[in-house]
C-alpha cells in the first residue's frame, strides 16, 4: 500500500481532519492539505506518523484500538491488512503500480477450482490473517464456504452445542471480516482461555 493510502487509512481510523493534524504540527489546515495530495511525495514527518500509528496495531492493543473504532475505521484497517506489501507491487511490469495500491486480496467466491482445495486454502489463509486478533477464540470451529459468488459462514461458539449457519449472499470479503468480528472480538461470546 503507497504512502497516501496508508495516510488515509491512518486518518480515517483515528477519525482525524487535516484541521486536527494541522492543530498537532502548528500547521495550517491548508498546508496540511497541500503536503498530502495525491501528487506529492509525503512528508518524512508524516511517514513516521504512520509507522508509529501501523506499529500499535500490529501489537496486543490493536483489539482495543479496534472497538473504539466506527465501522469506516475498521473496513480501513480490514482492507490495510488484506493490502498487497509494497515489496510485491515494486516488482510488477506494465502495470500502474498506483491503481494496485488501492487493491487488496478478496475471498474467492466462485467455489470453483482449477485444483482441489484451492479454494478453501485460500479464504482460509484470508481469514487467518485476523487470527492474531482472536477470532477462532470464540468458536469451536469457524470456516467460510462460497458457491456461485454466495457465501455461508460455518462456526459454533466456545462451550455450546449449537451449530451456526449464515448466508452471506451479496457481501464481499471486506463486509465478510467485519461481520466476523461482530460474531467473534465485538460479541460478548465466552472466550477460550489461551494462556
Amino acid at each position: 500500500m503507497n504512502w497516501h493510502t496508508r495516510f488515509k487509512a491512518m486518518k480515517t481510523a483515528l477519525g482525524y481532519t487535516n484541521a486536527d493534524i494541522a492543530e498537532i504540527t502548528g500547521n495550517t489546515p491548508d498546508s496540511i492539505k497541500t503536503a498530502t495530495q495525491p501528487n506529492n511525495e509525503i512528508p518524512r514527518w508524516l511517514r513516521l506518523a504512520i509507522v508509529v500509528y501501523e506499529s500499535t496495531l500490529n501489537s496486543d492493543k490493536t483489539l482495543e484500538v479496534l472497538k473504539k473504532q466506527d465501522k469506516e475505521g475498521i473496513e480501513a484497517f480490514i482492507r490495510r491488512r488484506l493490502a498487497f506489501d509494497d515489496s510485491l507491487i515494486a516488482q510488477l511490469r506494465y502495470t500502474d503500480k498506483s491503481d494496485i495500491g488501492k487493491e487488496h486480496r478478496r475471498f474467492e467466491m466462485s467455489g470453483y477450482e482449477n485444483k482441489r482445495g484451492q479454494c478453501v486454502t485460500s479464504n482460509q489463509a484470508i481469514l487467518n490473517e485476523f487470527a492474531d486478533l482472536g477470532i477462532y477464540d470464540y468458536t469451536d470451529y469457524l470456516f467460510l464456504d462460497f458457491y456461485k459468488g454466495h457465501g455461508t459462514l460455518y462456526f459454533r461458539y466456545f462451550s455450546s452445542h449449537e451449530n451456526e449457519q449464515i448466508e452471506l449472499g451479496g457481501y464481499g470479503t471486506v463486509d465478510i471480516i467485519y461481520y466476523i468480528f461482530e460474531k467473534t472480538i465485538f460479541s460478548d461470546k465466552g472466550e477460550r482461555r489461551r494462556i
